[in-house]
């Protein structure tokens, strides 16, 4: 067990990470359900804030030391606009980005981008051509990729989740508080589509095979399917598999167990399967 942050800095940042070959942005685009946006900003706080092994960050000692990162954080569908303590230093909508996307570097700190929804109060996505050609300036770009009204599962329809082509990690996220929970639409975000990609009946009990199921789809199947299209089915770049909310060892072990039923084919694809909790700033590596 160790620190969640410091674990993702390790795995971004670290000499065998995903950036070790020198290539930026590292862009990170988050799936799934159960605790996206959370992580999303707790990424984007504490990734700003580069410290070295044993140190303190700067913006922690409260004094000036070594430079914040640049990172940009944007939906590539909608999300709600960041809260007060996310830290963002600057804000970009739509009518910004070209003329943003051009200017180099971007400042240090975190920038929130996108296109603001008056009607409905939400953030939604700049065109993904603009995103892209903004993200080039930052180290860091954190994407919510993903929607779920704000419940713990959900099923997939066939244009979702939308991933940048710029993407060099995609995140997937699940919870495992469903787990001995019924499948109904308190707790699931299309709830047939669900069904069909977990094999679940409406109002049964979720199982660890369920989620197993979720996570793998059918990779070899018609993606527009909803019974084929599983949390990684648009996957780019990397893949690391995040269990959100295991805070105790009876949780630790569902997680395991969800990973010991993943297809043998499957689980090469992934980089990483972790589990941990982002209100505990801890996590595990299966």
């Amino acid at each position: 067990m160790e620190p969640l942050s410091a674990w993702f800095e390790n795995e971004i940042f670290g000499p065998a990470g995903i950036g070790a070959a020198g290539g930026f942005p590292q862009v990170i685009t988050l799936v799934g359900s159960g605790g996206k946006t959370s992580l999303l900003w707790h990424l984007a706080r504490r990734l700003s804030r580069p410290s070295a092994e044993g140190e303190t960050p700067a913006a922690e000692q409260g004094h000036t030391g070594y430079a914040l990162r640049r990172v940009l954080v944007s939906p590539s569908t909608k999300m709600r606009p960041p809260p007060p303590e996310a830290g963002v230093v600057r804000t970009i909508f739509s009518k910004d980005a070209c003329r943003e996307g051009s200017r180099r570097p971007a400042p240090p700190g975190i920038t929130f981008a996108g296109s603001f929804n008056e009607k409905t109060g939400k953030v939604e996505s700049l065109p993904l051509h603009e995103l892209e050609r903004l993200a080039a300036g930052y180290d860091l770009v954190l994407v919510e990729g993903d929607g779920s009204r704000e419940l713990p599962l959900k099923g997939w329809a066939d244009y979702e989740p939308v991933i940048p082509a710029c993407t060099t990690l995609t995140l997937g996220i699940l919870p495992l508080s469903p787990l001995g929970m019924p499948a109904d639409e308190r707790i699931i975000f299309r709830l047939p589509e669900f069904c069909a990609l977990s094999g679940a009946s409406p109002g049964g009990i979720l199982g660890a095979g369920h989620l197993a199921r979720v996570i793998s789809g059918n990779p070899a199947g018609d993606r527009a399917k909803p019974e084929n299209r599983g949390l990684f089915a648009s996957a780019r770049g990397e893949k690391i598999l995040f269990f959100n909310q295991v805070e105790d060892e009876a949780a630790l072990a569902q997680a395991g167990k969800i990973v010991s039923l993943l297809p043998s084919a499957f689980r090469p694809g992934l980089r990483r399967a972790i589990a941990g909790s982002v209100w505990q700033d801890r996590v595990w590596v299966l």
